[in-house]
């Protein structure tokens, strides 16, 4: 039976964390508490003694589990909390990213972790009085506009220099990997401009970086590269 997973950052203000995911207005079979890797920075350490009190509360009804994430490196956290959406959506179940406890780096992680795995993003919408937060609102759901879609032979492009420990040495050295040797002039040239143009492609969008290197041009996954590489196999 597939359950709906809500993904949660934890911050200071553990009855507000509580309160969006109750309020959000979709069953909670299982929670992650997102927690940063360094315990010991200053703000860190309000967060850690929340998810014991939030994980208290939920773990008498419902599953609890730990994402550890960098959280002042959006791509970082990404792919950390990438790793467990595909684990959930590959057992069938329904993601949910709750962003109300987060840090404006891990706002952004949340957003771009959304946008790659199609997940919700839900969060508290606070009331103001004289520029401060003073209450709790509404809880909303935060629209993800649809990523462009990447076509099939750029997904396989991308896997394969991620195989490759996220970059390949020449453009002739992933012609090799994708379509093997050939001695035939005429099909490598066909190769060589197909391969160019998809490069170039993902280098618009930001998914690879060319670098020349004598007389070869090197090709490096970016982070967002390595994330699509992650999320799209």
């Amino acid at each position: 039976m597939s359950k709906v997973v809500h993904i949660m950052p934890v911050g200071e203000e553990k009855e507000v964390l509580l309160e969006s995911i109750k309020k959000s207005g979709h069953p909670i079979q299982k929670v992650y508490l997102v927690l940063g890797k360094d315990k010991n920075l200053p703000e860190e350490k309000e967060a850690y003694k929340a998810a014991t009190e939030i994980e208290k509360t939920l773990n008498v009804l419902i599953e609890v589990d730990k994402i550890y994430v960098d959280k002042l490196d959006v791509y970082s956290a990404v792919l950390d909390m990438l790793k467990a959406i595909k684990q959930e959506v590959s057992e069938g179940n329904d993601v949910l990213i709750n962003a109300t406890g987060a840090s404006k780096t891990m706002c952004i992680a949340c957003y771009i972790a959304s946008q790659l795995s199609g997940s919700k993003l839900y969060m508290v919408i606070p009331k103001f009085k004289a520029g401060k937060e003073v209450e709790f609102d509404r809880v909303t759901e935060i629209l993800v506009p649809p990523l462009k879609r990447v076509g099939e032979d750029k997904i396989v492009i991308i896997r394969t220099i991620d195989d490759e420990g996220g970059e390949v040495e020449s453009i002739n050295k992933l012609i090799e990997l994708l379509e093997g040797k050939t001695e035939d002039q005429k099909t490598y040239m066909a190769q060589r401009a197909r391969m160019s143009y998809h490069l170039k492609g993902l280098e618009e969008d930001g998914l690879v970086v060319m670098q020349r290197e004598g007389k070869n041009v090197k090709i490096k996954l970016t982070e967002l590269g390595k994330a699509y590489a992650l999320m799209y196999r």
